[in-house]
């Protein structure tokens, strides 16, 4: 490790669900110039309840060090839980156009071999294929065209956006706010 590069440091995204998946992912970001995110593991789950999840989360928090958990922005009173049991949880933006262009972003350094890039791992069975299925809508020029992507399968990539804009709201990356 050089002098500028700092420890890796870990970060994690929830996003909430019951009928749905809930989803809590687990990053280990190497600060610049190395700029990497990795989603190193994942809790992916229907019908998890919070009281369930909490324990969950503490043992992760401990084991890895977790230093923030970036949180679905819709449910702040499981915020205020989290943060009643020691756990330095946060709202994340809702920036979803922002979160999409910088997770695009350092999916591309990635490919460039370029600092600021993002990898996921082998040990995260539910979120990869989820990611592969992430669809945005077909254009119908009869229609005025939204840039949203479709509403399914996008659980594990609600939290990843809260992960992503969390940290870039975190830490100083190579890949910045447009």
């Amino acid at each position: 490790m050089s002098g500028n590069e700092q420890a890796t440091r870990y970060f994690a995204g929830i996003k909430w669900g019951l009928d749905n998946p809930t989803v809590l992912l687990v990053a280990a970001y190497i600060p610049p110039p190395t700029d990497h995110i990795h989603i190193m593991r994942e809790l992916f789950e229907s019908n998890l309840l919070f009281d369930d999840l909490l324990p969950i989360a503490k043992a992760w928090a401990v084991e890895l060090h977790i230093r923030k958990f970036f949180c679905d922005p819709r449910e702040p009173e499981f915020i205020k839980r989290m943060r009643r049991q020691r756990l330095y949880a946060v709202a994340a933006p809702e920036e979803l156009g922002l979160a999409r262009n910088l997770l695009g972003k350092r999916l591309g350094n990635y490919k460039q071999g370029i600092p600021g890039g993002i990898t996921i791992s082998r040990e995260c069975p539910k979120t990869i294929p989820e990611f592969m299925k992430y669809r945005m809508p077909e254009r119908d020029p009869r229609k005025p065209y939204r840039d949203v992507p479709l509403n399914m399968d996008n659980f594990g990539i609600s939290a990843l956006h809260f992960l992503i804009l969390g940290l870039a709201t975190e830490v100083v990356p190579r890949v910045r706010w447009l």
